[in-house]
């Protein structure tokens, strides 16, 4: 075990990530709480709720199958706390080893090689750590002012629900999240471009298969997640 390890798996680190983790939970509890008092002041009906609850828990399975991996890449190289409290929040597999990968450099070492020591690793988790928070803080720092201005824009022009700006507005937004995910397998090509077909193909199917058999409907909250996993399968597949 090299040295730089003791310091990536010391007893503090698990400590401090239990606690993170712990705050993250608490977050989410609060949340769902007041997500609960809302739709029951709004009377939206128990078996719809519930209907929302077991589709958001179902499509978060494959997503996390991908996380899990992640975590058992990155703890060999930099430790399970780190790995395991980065991935748990905002981290990526691609990111994470790209920004430690540079923070390594930056202290003369290779990230993991025999070279990479104890200040080696807390250059890279640091080149992490800020890399990400850019992002976070001009959300908590900008981010209701630019809503209050966006909302002051869109009353101009009378209720949103009958405000065609609104309507142009948000289709404008969703047409653009999907073009940033969709135009890199695209422009690359090769097995990203083929799982993304994969996936949409069997999506596309599968959708159509609800539609025409009732007794499938069922099968809508299983659409995405079986969908991910076809992705997955070709990937592994055609590389």
């Amino acid at each position: 075990m090299k040295d730089y390890l003791s310091v990536a798996n010391s007893p503090i680190l698990y400590i401090g990530v239990a606690a993170l983790l712990a705050v993250v939970t608490w977050q989410a509890v609060v949340y769902i709480r007041r997500a609960l008092r809302r739709a029951e002041e709004l009377n939206i009906p128990k078996e719809k709720l519930k209907g929302a609850m077991r589709t958001s828990a179902l499509v978060s399975i494959v997503p996390s199958i991908a996380i899990v991996v992640a975590l058992l890449t990155l703890a060999p190289v930099i430790g399970t706390p780190v790995s395991w409290g980065r991935l748990s929040i905002i981290g990526s597999l691609s990111y994470e080893l790209m920004a430690a990968n540079i923070g390594a450099e930056a202290a003369g070492a290779a990230l993991g090689g025999a070279n990479y020591s104890a200040t080696a690793f807390l250059t890279s988790v640091t080149t992490m750590t800020i890399g990400s928070f850019a992002m976070l803080g001009i959300t908590i720092l900008g981010f209701k002012k630019y809503k209050d201005r966006l909302n002051r824009s869109l009353d101009k022009g009378g209720k949103k629900e009958d405000n065609p700006w609104a309507r142009v507005l948000l289709a404008a937004l969703i047409v653009s999240l999907y073009a940033r995910f969709l135009s890199e397998p695209v422009a690359r090509g090769g097995i990203m471009l083929i799982t993304m077909l994969v996936s949409a193909v069997c999506a596309f199917l599968l959708g159509l298969l609800v539609k025409k058999v009732r007794s499938l409907k069922w099968m809508t909250d299983f659409v995405m997640s079986i969908s991910m996993i076809a992705g997955m399968v070709a990937a592994v597949l055609v590389s």
